[in-house]
């Protein structure tokens, strides 16, 4: 967008790209105008997001009970593991879960206060545009399947009626149909087939990622995304069904969580981060869970070795973690994790449910400040293309060209500021098309460089196992390994 000064048309690589809405690129360029383009600036808008949802989770779980559920709930999102993660990284979901919980919020408010009804429910319509203006017609679903869901199963008419509705609809139209009718405009049946059809409608009947498409998915996400909160959140289900069925404020959570969990289940295509949102009605209900624990303790025997037993679980997992591959760059940040976790476990013996509480955020803190310090190199290698590109920047000689696997192409692209081509399996690696040249693997390789003398490559290991063997890398030079990505030099046969 500041390169090319259009800030209505994202594009990509020249070319426009409607894989989502204008708002959060706007938030983007709009941060690297101001601060310069850097880390800092790019994550900016994640981070004030990320802030302002905590602060939302903190108020709404003060207004449905009180204010210690209110600091329970927001302390258990903000050191959640799927949070730590999501609010750390450039994706429209951040912000997308400040509009929803902003949206909800405003109905409940609207509900409970026939006075200021009308304007509740004008903010329940601007929060609900916005959302639309971050990531698409899903801005509006699910704040709907929600407010639906909680007026029908209680009983209560529903709110959208009277000058709150037609209020709300104006702004709503003001904030999403100037966008949506230039591109309309502009780009037609390019704009409809590429937003609506393909990244909307397809994605919900095909899978982008085949190996997530279980049934079983964003259950397991938000139970282990929630470490180190998984007894509080075992605890919260089983408080639910035996104490909390008349507990309006519960059943609202119960109402988003639940519409929301199936509808992503039944969608097809399936990410951790479309289902981050869905963390704070189950952060706003284990805040609730843990209010009622500080005031009458374990209920029963069975309830608190459920807990226990669940918390040993989390140690045990977290002293296993490093057999795993994934796990293996955090090393030290791990110990920290299952120390603290363990210290937390010999306070929730004694139901000393405080310094368990304090234990257990301090043990998700631990971890993340050991990622981003003792731990940075080994993390960066495994999930950024920085390391890879200064490699490549090093070893490049003249205008040698740059050949990369789909993984790491648009990162190369970005730090080295170069041409590169994408050694692909088909002739559209991506979900959304990318104008950049394609090189369909073997035979494509082999065409390519009966043309050029020698070309740098980084591939995935898995990738390189199936090209190493090929003539252009008989005469290879002795290739780098950078985490799990490889860097070669092809020569001509």
């Amino acid at each position: 967008m500041i390169q090319s000064g259009d800030w209505l048309t994202p594009q990509i690589y020249g070319a426009p790209q409607f894989e989502k809405p204008i708002l959060y690129y706007w938030l983007l360029a709009g941060s690297f105008r101001v601060f310069g383009e850097s880390e800092f600036s790019g994550r900016l808008p994640t981070a004030v997001f990320a802030t302002v949802l905590t602060m939302l989770t903190w108020l709404f779980g003060s207004r449905l009970w009180n204010r210690r559920a209110g600091f329970c709930a927001a302390l258990a999102l903000a050191t959640g593991l799927e949070f730590c993660v999501m609010s750390r990284l450039m994706l429209t979901d951040v912000p997308l879960a400040a509009f929803f919980t902003g949206a909800i919020f405003a109905y409940w408010k609207a509900a409970r206060d026939e006075k200021q009804r009308n304007l509740w429910i004008f903010v329940h319509f601007v929060c609900s545009g916005l959302a639309v203006l971050t990531k698409g017609p899903i801005g509006s679903l699910v704040p709907l399947l929600a407010t639906v869901c909680y007026s029908l199963s209680t009983r209560r008419r529903l709110l959208y009626s009277g000058a709150g509705l037609w209020w709300g609809l104006a702004a709503y139209a003001i904030i999403v149909v100037p966008w949506y009718g230039l591109m309309f405009a502009w780009h037609g049946r390019q704009f409809w087939d590429e937003f609506f059809v393909r990244d909307n409608f397809l994605r919900l009947i095909r899978a982008e990622h085949p190996a997530n498409n279980h049934f079983w998915y964003y259950p397991g996400l938000l139970f282990l995304g929630s470490i180190p909160w998984m007894p509080a959140v075992a605890l919260m289900v089983r408080r639910f069904w035996s104490r909390w069925r008349e507990d309006d404020g519960a059943w609202l959570q119960w109402c988003w969580l639940l519409t929301s969990l199936v509808f992503l289940t039944l969608a097809q295509s399936k990410l951790p981060s479309y289902g981050f949102y869905m963390f704070v009605p189950l952060a706003l209900l284990v805040g609730r869970a843990l209010d009622d624990l500080f005031e009458r303790g374990f209920l029963s025997r069975g309830e608190r070795w459920m807990t226990i037993g669940l918390c040993i679980a989390q140690c045990a997992g977290a002293l296993a973690a490093p057999l795993l591959k994934i796990a293996r760059p955090f090393g030290a940040p791990v110990i920290f994790l299952s120390a603290l976790l363990a210290l937390s476990l010999v306070f929730l013996f004694r139901k000393q449910f405080r310094a368990w509480l304090l234990l257990s955020a301090a043990a998700s803190m631990s971890l993340l400040a050991g990622a981003l310090t003792l731990a940075r190199p080994a993390v960066e290698a495994e999930s950024s293309a920085r390391p890879v590109a200064r490699e490549l920047i090093r070893l490049r000689q003249g205008d040698e060209p740059l050949l990369s696997g789909k993984f790491l192409v648009r990162g190369i692209i970005y730090y080295t500021a170069s041409p590169v081509s994408i050694i692909a399996k088909t002739a559209q690696p991506f979900w959304a098309a990318h104008p950049l040249p394609i090189i369909l693997w073997k035979d494509g390789l082999k065409e390519f460089m009966a043309s050029h003398p020698s070309a740098l490559c980084t591939l995935r290991k898995s990738e390189w196992d199936g090209l190493k063997d090929e003539d252009a890398f008989k005469n290879r030079e002795a290739f780098e390994v950078i985490g799990e990505n490889v860097i070669v030099r092809a020569r001509q046969p």
